[in-house]
Order: C-alpha cells, then structure tokens, then sequence
C-alpha cells in the first residue's frame, strides 16, 4: 500500500510557490542559483535533501534550478515564461507550421517521419487554398498508403476504448474502399468521429461540441505537461499550452488537431471556409456533395487514430502509441485483404466497360470517381492495338498522343513519303459533337472504341470518315521518289 501523505507533504506545493513568489522579485531569473534557492528553502523551514542546476522538460529543456525535499522535486526556471528569446523564435516557427496545417485543413501529424513532413509543408506554404489541397493529397497519398492505413485501423483503432465498438465499421469501410465503394465508405466514417468525441468523455456529453473538444485536448495536454516536467512541481505558467505550444511536440499536435476539429470537421455551415469539404455539418445535412474525394477517405482513417492517442492522454491509460508500431499479422492480414479488393475491383471495372462499350458507352462516373485513369489506361492500349500497330505495318512513322484530361479523344500523327496525317480516336461513339467538330479539322479519319451507337446523331456535318477502329483500313504511307 502506497504511504499517504503528510501534512508536510500537502504543504509543500504552497512553499514551493512561496519560493518562486520571492525568485521573481529579482532582478532577472538568471540570476537565480542553487545556493540562493538551498538558502530561501533552508529560510522557509524545509529539510533540503537536494539542489541542483539542470535543464528540465521534454524536447526543448530549459535551465532551471531543482530542490528535492521530502522525496519530492521541484523546478524553478531561470528563464522567462513570456520573453525568452529561444521561446519566443520557437513559438513563431511552430505558429508559422501550424499556419501551413491550417491552409492544408490539416493538423500536425503523428507516425510520420520529419523527412516526408518537412517536403509536404514546403508544397503546401505558399501556394492557394486549391491548390495547398492538391499537393497535400499528392504528399499524403505517399505517406498514409495502404500498408500505413491497415496498421492505423488493425492496431490503432482497434486498441481505443473507445474507438473499439467502431472497429468492424471502419475496417469494412477500409475494404470497401478498395473495392471501389468509395463514397459509401467516407460516409460510414464521418459519424464515427463524432460518435469518438462523444465516447471519449461521457461527463461532457451535454455540452457543446466546441466545449466538448476544449475539455477532452485540455486535459490531454494538462498529462503532456506534467509529464514534459517528470511529474515534478514547476510554477502553473510553464505548463500553460500557451508555453508549451512552441517547447512540447505533443502539446503542438494535441492543439493542432484541436483547431482542426473545431475550424475543419464541426465548423458551423455558414462558417466553413475550406477546400476539402470535410467538414459534418456539411455532410449530414445534405448541402455538399463534395466530401467525397479520395483523399477525404485517408484523412478519416488517421483522424480517427489520432482519436485513439487523444483518448490515451486523456484517460492517462497509453493504449494507443504515439509511434507507429510494426506490422503484426492483423494489420499485414487487413493489407492484403485490401490489395485483393482492388486486383478484383481493377477486373470488375474492366468488365462494366466493356459491357457499356459494347452500346458505345463509357461507364456513368461516381462521386469519388470519374473513371477518366481507367479509361486512360484502355484508350491508350486500344490505341496502340487498334490504330498504331495497323499504321506501322503499313509504312507510316507514328507518333502517338496523350488522352485529354477525361480520357474521351486522343490523336495520333502518322509521317511517311514527306507526307503527314493526322488521325483521332474516341473512347465511344456517344462523344459529343463538338469533339468532333474539333478533330474534323486535322484529322483525315475520326475513329473510335466499340461498335456504332447512333452514329448519325453525332456525326452530322461532320465531312471526315468516321467508325469503328476495329473496322478502319489504313492507307499506305507513300514511297519517296
């Protein structure tokens, strides 16, 4: 059984803060030494067992003076809280990087290595909201793979209090995912983060969300501090986050994830300013259809991780690290899982296309996906099947061109005899005529995927050959004189 308390003991956080009560009065702290602090101790009635001088705190220590008395420490800075110059230049760059996180509607990450941050932010710090959003989705996309997502949902997630109960929902959503339910999939997550707000602390149940989100990363951090100064006594402005929010990492992602949840994720509708549309309110009632990205699915799975830390520091109960474990069979098991999903999802999409190509059709876009990058990959092969091979065999140099950005029309240039000719290619028949019209102008034959649909409806006044690929004869190149 642990030893209670004496009423010496009770007494010494009141003594200790007399201490430093008298050590600002001087002049400056850095005057402040362990002969001065064994003095006043030794003044003030206390049995002094210890004083040293020491650097104390996590990540960026600081001098202080440490008095051990009754088996118990405290630490007495000896510099500033407010005007420390080394505080004040990390304040600001911690601020300048929390900035960056913001424009990304983001937050500091946890389990990813300084070397794929550092590149990120530097893509993200002077560029437009729009555009911060592309290259965080292109960076991330690298980062939060598919391996780094089954390790957050198999070992993370699946540890957290209260994350736990979710865990079936979010690992069917991963595989969904992948199988290309992707918007399905993003939807069935939203709820769930905040459904972890909630679950986190139940006592705070009937407050507001912004309160709510105050209350559970405010008592994380209160741990982060006490921890950052070994559980020791140190005067309360040196545990402020305003303090620590430039001198402890865990502080600055706790409060970055902080604003992300309130400015991000539960920012009011008429409020919300960001790109990435990821925000509840926005989805549960029905006013955007525009969180559905790829790169929303990804944020997700992390935010909700994160959760899982959250939960951790704020129950004091370590469940969930915050280093990125290794792969165990459960995480590598749901990767592979996914990988398998998305080999098969590749075939079944092949299979609609070539059931909508067979009516001269491309396959209805999702919300998540137009399709263009598959259409791209089965343009391109056809192209080179279809239209170059034939070309070649018949005397001409090709150069082949590259699909447009929805992957509807592509050209080629055929070069032989000192002569040149221009060909184009559709994905289907049911292009629009102005496409047409535009090829028309260059090309001496306007081909296309699959058979006839209705051709005439979109050919009229169209003066070029136009039909099916498989069907074109091409003519032969001419010989030099």
């Amino acid at each position: 059984m642990p030893e209670k308390s004496t009423g010496t003991d009770a007494m010494l956080p009141k003594k200790f803060k007399g201490l430093w009560c008298r050590a600002l009065k001087l002049s400056h702290l850095s005057a402040l030494n362990a002969e001065t602090i064994a003095l006043w101790a030794k003044d003030a009635g206390l049995d002094v067992q210890e004083v040293v001088e020491k650097r104390v705190g996590a990540f960026r220590p600081i001098p202080a003076v440490a008095l051990t008395v009754a088996g118990n420490t405290a630490y007495f800075p000896t510099i500033s809280a407010t005007d420390d110059p080394a505080w004040v230049e990390s304040r600001r760059a911690h601020e300048r990087i929390a900035a960056i996180w913001s424009k990304a509607e983001w937050f500091e990450s946890l389990w990813v290595p300084r070397g794929q941050i550092g590149p990120l932010l530097v893509a993200v710090e002077h560029r437009s909201k729009e555009e911060a959003i592309i290259q965080f989705d292109y960076h991330t996309s690298t980062i939060y793979t598919l391996a780094f997502q089954a390790v957050c949902i198999a070992q993370l997630i699946s540890k957290s209090r209260t994350l736990a109960p979710f865990y079936p929902i979010v690992r069917e959503a991963y595989l969904a995912f992948y199988a290309g339910h992707r918007a399905s999939s993003i939807a069935a997550l939203i709820p769930v983060m905040e459904g972890a707000l909630q679950r986190i602390s139940v006592e705070n149940g009937n407050l507001h969300v912004a309160e709510q989100i105050d209350r559970v990363i405010d008592r994380a951090c209160g741990l982060a501090a006490r921890i950052s100064f070994d559980c020791n006594w140190v005067p309360d402005e040196y545990t402020t986050t305003e303090y620590l929010y430039g001198q402890d990492e865990r502080v600055f992602i706790f409060e970055t994830f902080r604003q992300w949840l309130k400015d991000v994720f539960f920012r009011n509708t008429d409020k919300y300013e960001g790109v990435t549309w990821l925000n509840r309110h926005l989805f549960a009632h029905g006013t955007s259809t525009d969180w559905a990205n790829d790169g929303n699915f990804r944020r997700l799975v992390v935010a909700l991780a994160t959760f899982g830390v959250i939960e951790s520091w704020h129950d004091e109960s370590n469940s969930v690290p915050m280093l990125l474990p290794e792969m165990n069979n459960d995480s590598v098991l749901l990767w592979q899982q996914a990988q398998l999903q998305a080999q098969g999802q590749l075939a079944l999409r092949m299979l609609e296309q070539q059931n909508y190509q067979k009516y001269g059709q491309i396959v209805p876009p999702r919300p998540t996906d137009d399709g263009s990058l598959l259409r791209k990959a089965y343009l391109t092969d056809e192209c080179i099947k279809d239209l170059v091979r034939p070309l070649r065999d018949a005397g001409w140099d090709v150069e082949m061109g590259e699909p447009d950005e929805q992957a509807l029309k592509m050209k080629v240039i055929a070069r032989g005899g000192g002569t040149e000719i221009h060909v184009g290619l559709l994905f289907s028949c049911a292009t629009d005529t102005e496409i047409y019209r535009e090829l028309a102008k260059s090309c001496i034959a306007i081909l296309y995927l699959g058979p006839p649909d209705v051709q005439k409806a979109f050919t009229q006044g169209i003066n070029v050959h136009v039909g099916p690929v498989a069907g074109w004869q091409p003519p032969r190149a001419p010989r030099l004189p």
